[in-house]
């Protein structure tokens, strides 16, 4: 019975103690406020909705990106030269001719005539496309496309005489 009249005899502090009266209002910082304040939203952001989530979206079939279909260049029918640097393009085959217009690199003309100066090398007498000019450049600064067997051989101009 020790432990029935303990209770007992606790019962009434324990009641007058929630009946104390408090000596004022209790008084809130602005900070705490803002605290309380955030604390509220925070709880209301990751509270549970009612509204049902969507369903997962079932996946999209991911399509490769179309890749450019490399172009090819076609294999002139006539034989070609293209310039590999800058060149100039002489009235005969050799540097005792004058200089007669500039090949630039990366254009082509056709090959109509050649001439083998051996050992210096090939001379090739083209016709620049689209611009009726004839020619001759030294087949080391070009690169040549299509068949060479078909263009003629062909005997150099007279050699220009030396001004002084």
């Amino acid at each position: 019975m020790p432990t029935l009249s303990r209770l007992i005899l606790l019962l009434p502090v324990v009641l007058t103690a929630g009946c104390r009266v408090s000596s004022g209002t209790p008084t809130m910082t602005s900070e705490d406020v803002l605290r309380t304040a955030q604390a509220i939203a925070q709880q209301t952001r990751s509270a549970p909705s009612a509204t049902p989530s969507p369903p997962p979206a079932s996946p999209t079939p991911t399509v490769p990106p179309a890749t450019a279909t490399p172009s090819v260049t076609p294999t002139p029918v006539f034989a070609a030269a293209t310039a590999r640097y800058n060149v100039s393009v002489r009235s005969g085959p050799g540097e005792e001719y004058p200089i007669v217009d500039l090949f630039l690199q990366g254009q082509q003309a056709e090959i109509i005539g050649r001439y083998d100066l051996s050992p210096i090398g090939t001379w090739y007498l083209v016709s620049r496309i689209g611009q009726g000019i004839n020619g001759w450049v030294w087949s080391g600064a070009t690169d040549v496309s299509g068949d060479l067997s078909a263009v003629p051989v062909l005997e150099p101009p007279p050699t220009p005489e030396p001004t002084s």
